[in-house]
């Protein structure tokens, strides 16, 4: 914070704010390009008002803001537009640019292209990004950014699948500009013989190089994860048990490449590279060495978005800096900011985008009092380092707790303690990269930096995964929506201007809407006792129920082997957001003091359930009443047979099913007169039991 007011002193900030909230208001409004119009008239005869001699002065702020308002919208309208791709869900024939290195994904090979049509009216344009899932095989790991591909398959818009706590892929994918998803099956694609190399395509390609470069020189696993991470941004293949250690031990923004490693590399090309004695001229080439240098790192990290905002906001510090003086960071940030979002609206709404300019902008405003406040400058420089890593690490987290609360409920008790170590570690990694880059004409000399390399990268995971395990290494916080994140965001800048301005009456605000949020958290927070429920989830690869009592005893339920299924991804979600215990697997013949289960049937708070994935039923000479049927992947046979061997008073159709079978089952239970809950169309569905009757009630609607 400053002596003025922040806004006074970076006008650039005042641009900034407004433009943010055009593209937000559009984003939720939908505004119409008529109204756009409408204001940006508005604005303009404000603007020109303004001029005027006779005028109020703020006239022209007010147009100059409208006009910033306007061109968010206007951003935000265009690049909605262009994003409306609308799949008709047919198979077709389509030639597809591929825009990025594809990744394994177990059994299959995933990549990102931008795929054109290649039937009339449309041949030849461009229909938007998709992501293209080929079978793994020698052709498709082959596959690179540039390359061009046709293929036959059937594209599907994005869809969540309704399961409880379940990641929004939809918004996502609409963030990041990808319109639909395919499967593309063998034999059913060809590679063409031109290639569209673009800047990314090249840059991400060089990328692969040094992963490669990596593994010739002797990492592997864990190591070349992290190291792959850190310093090019790659972390497809990061593991997902590391990733949490970093994340439960506050490290996580050691695996985004981003300000923080631009930063590292900027400080010691400063260093190395000094400036004070030289001419203009030499302060030119000094600040154009270290512009192109960091530039070149980017291009080798593949260009990702992280690190091109902070190579922006680097090359306006250095272009300040060479015009006079040092420029005000806010007022960069500010500008690279406002810069990504004209051609990027959807960057606003990007997690990665809003963590590290929100960890910038703190630091930025928040570290100078501390160190003041703290003496940084009347010590030593053991003292200066020390307390500078910590102020940097307290002001990074505080800026950006609201977004970590609202998208990860967890806050990390020991950040002060793994930065203290994490953060030099990087900086010497980031060294020994750079040499290890610039030394690959020489092999035999790049050995013993790869040697330290490998000790740096072991030591790191060491030390996180040490932090992670200590007891209580992270709170859970409670769920809060996006207004509930908003106010506590309000709060915290108010206990935060205070403290600064020493202004009391801030303080007690800012403690009575504390007071306010914490008593209507407890007074609305509190879940309704629903007793004993069960949740079956929307889940293609195999049938998974959730058995929850109000004991907190809770099974999952299936029928097959637990090593044969995939369920991770669809109930550990939910498992972690209600911090139930670890559930119990049950899959063919179990008994306990709560379940009975044996051939797929169970009782569960008096309510029969079947879950039928076979044929031998029709071997059945016995009715068998249920109150739900539960038809799963493997059912074979005629409906109208088997409504007279297990009648059901309400049937559900497994997402297992197979299209196929889903399809004639619907048809035959409508011919009947009979309706089918649908789970594939319906989402998770939750079954409360009430005595001799049950509800089942869709999980997206609470």
């Amino acid at each position: 914070m400053a002596d003025k007011n922040i806004f006074y002193k970076n006008p650039l900030l005042r641009l900034a704010i407004p433009l943010m909230l055009g593209i937000a208001t559009g984003w939720v409004c939908g505004i119409p390009v008529s109204y756009i119009l409408f204001l940006s008239v508005i604005s303009l005869v404000a603007l020109l008002l303004g001029l005027m001699r006779i005028a109020p002065k703020w006239l022209f702020g007010v147009g100059v803001m409208a006009a910033m308002f306007a061109i968010g919208l206007f951003a935000e309208n265009r690049q909605a537009a262009g994003k409306s791709v609308s799949w008709n869900g047919f198979k077709n024939c389509y030639t597809a640019n591929l825009v990025e290195m594809p990744a394994v994904r177990g059994t299959n090979v995933k990549v990102l292209a931008d795929v054109v049509a290649d039937s009339l009216p449309d041949e030849g344009r461009s229909q938007g990004l998709v992501y293209l899932y080929f079978p793994r095989t020698v052709e498709t790991e082959l596959l690179s950014a540039g390359d061009v591909v046709t293929f036959e398959s059937k594209i599907a818009p994005p869809r969540n699948m309704g399961n409880p706590a379940e990641f929004d892929i939809e918004s996502y994918y609409y963030i990041k500009g990808v319109s639909g998803t395919a499967y593309v099956p063998d034999r059913k694609w060809h590679l063409l013989p031109e290639k569209k190399n673009t800047l990314q395509s090249h840059a991400l390609k060089l990328r692969g190089s040094a992963i490669e470069l990596y593994k010739r020189l002797g990492f592997e696993k864990e190591a070349l994860a992290l190291l792959s991470a850190l310093t090019l941004g790659e972390k497809r293949d990061f593991p997902q048990e590391l990733k949490e250690s970093y994340s439960v031990a506050g490290a996580s923004h050691i695996l985004a490449l981003s300000g923080l490693h631009l930063g590292i590399l900027y400080i010691l090309l400063a260093l190395l590279v000094p400036g004070s004695k030289g001419g203009v001229a030499w302060r030119v080439l000094r600040e154009l060495f270290i512009v192109l240098f960091l530039w070149g790192f980017a291009f080798v990290a593949g260009l990702s978005p992280s690190v091109v905002r902070s190579a922006i906001l680097f090359t306006l510090m250095s272009l300040g800096r060479l015009l006079g003086g040092d420029v005000s960071p806010v007022s960069s940030l500010s500008l690279a900011a406002m810069v990504m979002l004209v051609f990027s609206p959807h960057l606003l709404f990007d997690v990665s985008f809003q963590l590290s300019f929100a960890a910038v902008l703190s630091i930025v405003l928040l570290a100078p009092p501390l160190q003041k406040v703290m003496g940084v400058y009347k010590h030593g420089a053991v003292y200066r380092y020390a307390v500078n890593l910590l102020i940097l690490s307290l002001v990074a987290q505080i800026g950006v707790l609201p977004f970590v609360w609202y998208y990860f409920g967890m806050f990390p008790l020991y950040f002060l303690v793994t930065n203290i170590f994490v953060v030099p570690l990087a900086f010497v990694m980031m060294v020994l990269v750079v040499a290890v880059w610039i030394l690959t004409p020489l092999s035999f000399l790049q050995i013993p930096f790869a040697w330290l390399l490998g000790l740096v990268v072991r030591l790191m995971n060491f030390i996180v995964c040490g932090v992670a395990e200590l007891p209580g290494a992270s709170i859970s916080l409670p769920q809060l929506d996006l207004p509930g994140v908003c106010c506590v965001t309000v709060i915290m800048v108010l206990m935060l201007l205070a403290l600064y301005k020493r202004h009391w009456w801030l303080l007690v605000l800012s403690s009575c809407g504390a007071l306010s949020l914490s008593v209507l958290y407890l007074a609305e927070g509190e879940p309704a006792d629903e007793g004993d429920y069960i949740v079956i989830y929307n889940n293609r690869k195999n049938p998974l129920l959730h058995l929850v009592y109000e004991t907190g005893n809770n099974y999952l339920v299936s029928t097959v082997p637990q090593l044969d299924a995939e369920y991770e991804y669809v109930s550990e979600p939910y498992i972690q957001r209600e911090s139930l215990s670890s559930p119990q697997w049950v899959e063919w013949e179990y008994s306990d003091s709560l379940l009975q289960y044996k051939e797929g049937f169970f009782t569960f708070d008096g309510v029969t359930i079947k879950l039928l994935d076979n044929s031998f039923w029709r071997e059945n000479d016995y009715v068998q009443p249920v109150d739900v049927l539960v038809l799963c992947r493997g059912f074979l046979g005629s409906i109208a047979e088997l409504v007279q061997v297990y009648p059901a008073a309400c049937v559900v159709a497994d997402a297992s099913l197979y299209k196929n079978s889903r399809e004639r089952i619907m048809r035959e239970y409508m011919q009947l007169g009979i309706e089918v809950v649908d789970v594939s169309q319906t989402g998770a569905m939750k079954l409360v039991a009430h005595g001799d009757a049950f509800d089942l009630i869709p999980m997206k609607e609470q």
